[in-house]
């Protein structure tokens, strides 16, 4: 009978500790909300990588994935 007791008890305050632990953490931040959003993608017209439209190089209005694929097309 003592053990059943004990593993309520322990339960309890496992429960309590969640608890107490989620009302206290920080809400995330809206910004990091943001950057989960979907972003639109680009390939690159060397190698035919599809790479974040933020991330893309455009060069002559040509998009690439690196400055060295640029430089290796126009040559």
């Amino acid at each position: 009978m003592f053990i059943i007791r004990l593993i309520i008890l322990l339960a309890i305050v496992a429960v309590l500790l969640w608890l107490l632990k989620r009302l206290f953490s920080p809400e995330p931040e809206p910004e990091k909300l943001e950057s989960a959003r979907p972003e639109n993608m680009r390939q690159c017209k060397y190698c035919g990588v599809h790479v974040p439209e933020s991330s893309i190089l455009l060069v002559k209005d040509e998009p690439y994935c690196c400055q060295e694929h640029a430089d290796l097309d126009q040559h």
